[in-house]
């Protein structure tokens, strides 16, 4: 007998942020050095009382705008967190936290369903695939970026031989490293949309399946296995969504819409052999269905009811916005009668991590009426990810040096920067990626304690840090739909100049 094949493993993670040195980054102790300085140079020249003041201004702007508190590689400056309640707190008082749509809003009279904040910018872009498909393309106006989303059905793995999980999760890392070569790709997302639902709209389905001509013992052996189905069963939904830079693509939309559509049948492929059933690209009226029922769970059942009575889904993405959506209190987000809340990855899991890893994070959850985990992936040219891979060997040189006494983490990153480095020279290929989780559940004290349980416990037991996102909660309950909302292209420019 052969033996059982081994897992693939995974865990060369490194942090991308920028370097620091005990608490300062190399901007940091470069005004510091410069402060001390001048402060030297004022006391030689007899006006030490200056030297002073420009020290301690100095050590203030660090204190507040260098200094990160917090978790290791994961830790914010106090500006970040006092801008980011003040900005809060000033959207609050201009009513910006607040949306509302319907004939009762101020919205226009042609938009009076339109989706909410940055949302609004997307322009759907109608074609037919090599086999008469229908999809959409979504233009995101605002940067420029043109998104295609697929939906498929991934085949199960429980029944499946180590030896064709090795050879899918193997497939799957290729795909992802394909984006690099694609200088066009901005980034790409995963999203996994899970919740259980009630079997009644499952069993009216079989119930109206029922031929009339069918023997009577028939009919009654079938209705009553029908019965004998559990009350509930699990629904999941998952998303590959690629997302392309429109300036990169063609001199206009409509080029950038072509070459898009030319390169959908590679991705469709990749994601096929990686295990993901047949995967579609999604048109209009299937992203406006995900829409409302991520708005309001419960139109899931009443969806497939409609489709069981032969009523089609005619509504368009864009005219999909929620009934209401108020993101005026912290952490949680109120919409159509529920809430949600969003928690994101801070550091990856400090370990190495099979295909089995996440699995229970990506299943449907009891607590919450749905779930939506999605990780991001951002691709790297080979030349960014050779500066990315010097600079990490660099930094984790330097962090451990600093030290006094090196810890088995600091041997470990040194370890990890120069593996990085050498796979790279070997033809390797880098990306960068995140993970954000979405629960929605009843909008109450109860529901609200016990999701936030559960999601800590999923999300520790996966061995990653992460942090709930206390404000900014819109944009991040958005982040995570399968529509090609890519975080960083939204970055303010201040954000990136402090390495937030």
């Amino acid at each position: 007998m052969s033996e059982k094949a081994p897992r693939i493993k995974f865990g060369n993670w490194l942090p991308t942020g920028p370097t620091y040195v005990g608490p300062l980054s190399y901007f940091g102790w470069g005004i510091l050095v410069v402060g001390i300085l001048v402060a030297v140079m004022s006391s030689i020249l007899g006006n030490l009382p200056f030297g002073l003041l420009i020290v301690s201004a100095a050590m203030i702007f660090l204190l507040f705008f260098n200094v990160r508190f917090g978790e290791l590689d994961a830790g914010r400056s106090l500006a970040s967190r006092i801008g980011e309640r003040m900005n809060h707190a000033g959207r609050n008082m201009a009513g910006e936290t607040a949306y509302a749509t319907g004939l009762f809003s101020e919205l226009p009279s042609e938009n009076l369903t339109a989706l909410p904040g940055a949302l609004v910018q997307i322009e759907e872009l109608d074609g037919l695939d090599g086999t008469g498909h229908p999809y959409t393309l979504l233009h995101h106006r605002a940067v420029r970026l043109i998104s295609a989303t697929m939906t498929s059905v991934p085949d199960g793995t429980e029944l499946l031989p180590q030896e064709m999980k090795n050879t899918q999760v193997s497939r799957f890392g290729a795909w992802v490293a394909s984006l690099s070569r694609d200088s066009a790709v901005a980034g790409a997302t995963v999203t996994i949309d899970s919740a259980y639902s009630s079997k009644a709209p499952l069993v009216r389905k079989l119930h109206s399946e029922i031929s009339p001509a069918a023997p009577i013992v028939a009919q009654r052996a079938l209705l009553e296995a029908t019965q004998l189905l559990p009350n509930r069963h699990t629904e999941t939904h998952t998303y590959g969504t690629v997302v392309w830079s429109v300036p990169k693509l063609g001199e206009s939309v409509e080029e950038a819409a072509a070459e898009v559509a030319a390169k959908l049948p590679y991705h469709r492929q990749g994601l096929y052999a990686a295990g993901a059933g047949l995967p579609m690209t999604a048109d209009s009226h299937e992203l406006a269905r995900m829409m409302r029922v991520a708005y309001q769970p419960m139109r899931s059942s009443e969806h497939g009811s409609d489709e069981l009575a032969g009523h089609d889904f005619t509504m368009r993405l864009v005219d999909a916005g929620p009934d209401y959506f108020d993101e005026s209190q912290r952490r949680v987000v109120f919409h159509d009668g529920v809430a949600s809340m969003t928690a994101m990855m801070t550091i990856p899991p400090r370990m190495h991590i099979t295909e089995d890893t996440f699995k229970e994070l990506f299943a449907p959850a009891d607590k919450f009426l749905r779930k939506r985990v999605t990780v991001f992936y951002r691709p790297l040219s080979s030349a960014e990810a050779q500066r990315v891979a010097q600079k990490l060997r660099k930094s984790a040189g330097v962090q451990a040096t600093s030290k006094g006494q090196q810890s088995s983490f600091d041997e470990h990153k040194k370890k990890l920067a120069q593996k990085t480095e050498s796979e790279l020279v070997e033809g390797a290929s880098m990306t960068t990626f995140s993970l954000m989780v979405t629960v929605t559940f009843e909008a109450n004290e109860k529901a609200y304690r016990a999701a936030t349980t559960q999601l800590k416990s999923l999300l520790e037991a996966t061995n990653l840090s992460y942090r709930f996102v206390e404000r900014g909660t819109s944009a991040a309950f958005h982040s995570t739909l399968p529509l090609g909302v890519l975080p960083w292209m939204y970055k303010s420019t201040f954000a990136t100049l402090m390495g937030e």
